[in-house]
């Protein structure tokens, strides 16, 4: 009954002019989602931002293992590998401490520095996790084989940076660096970066234990 309806309507009141439908290849709508999704997720960078700098960042902290936190991270992430055609060699000891962390905080750090290393170098990248008890901290490496940086270069990787549209690092990857450090200095600890002309990137960072 209703397409019965709409058909007398459309005849009663067709179109002026109709326009003939445009086809559009498959790969410019994909690179059209891709691209609102940068912004999107560039914008939420900066909301979160301004959220930090104009009051106390709010964590939802939980006693966890963190051995068991991290290797849930790296199972989650292997989808992201396969697309990339990655590796992670997971090293980590089976009798890591507990931590009191914001686990969804601390996962998007974790998948933000493998996404900064799969976004700078080609596909095939291989990973080492590496983690140690010093001292009461945790100290978790992140190690890749890939494009390394100066020393200075790591150095400013996790200030708040504008970067010119053109230049490798993109703005976007830029404030979620910087939104890396806040969230682990957040929970006590440090974050920072290290090249070597033989073993590539590695990221380190380090957290309180808590038992």
């Amino acid at each position: 009954m209703l397409q019965k309806a709409l058909t007398i309507l459309y005849f009663k009141n067709p179109i002026p002019n109709p326009q003939p439908l445009i086809s559009v290849p498959r790969s410019t709508i994909d690179r059209m989602i891709q691209g609102n999704n940068r912004q999107l997720g560039m914008l939420d960078s900066l909301l979160e931002i301004h959220s930090c700098e104009e009051k106390e960042l709010t964590l939802h902290r939980e006693l966890v293992p963190f051995g068991g936190l991290l290797e849930k991270i790296i199972t989650d992430l292997q989808p992201l590998l396969r697309e990339n055609q990655a590796t992670c060699k997971n090293l980590l000891p089976k009798d890591l401490p507990l931590v009191m962390v914001d686990q969804v905080r601390f996962e998007k750090v974790v998948m933000s520095l493998f996404s900064y290393s799969l976004q700078h170098n080609p596909p095939g990248l291989e990973f080492t996790v590496k983690t140690t008890v010093e001292d009461g901290m945790i100290r978790t490496l992140i190690q890749d084989n890939g494009i390394t940086m100066s020393k200075s270069e790591c150095d400013r990787l996790f200030d708040l940076q504008i970067r010119d549209p053109q230049a490798p690092c993109s703005t976007a990857i830029c404030l979620k660096m910087y939104l890396c450090q806040q969230f682990i200095q957040a929970h006590g600890g440090n974050i920072g970066a290290m090249s070597n002309p033989r073993q590539g990137l590695t990221f380190w960072f380090t957290l309180p234990s808590s038992g």
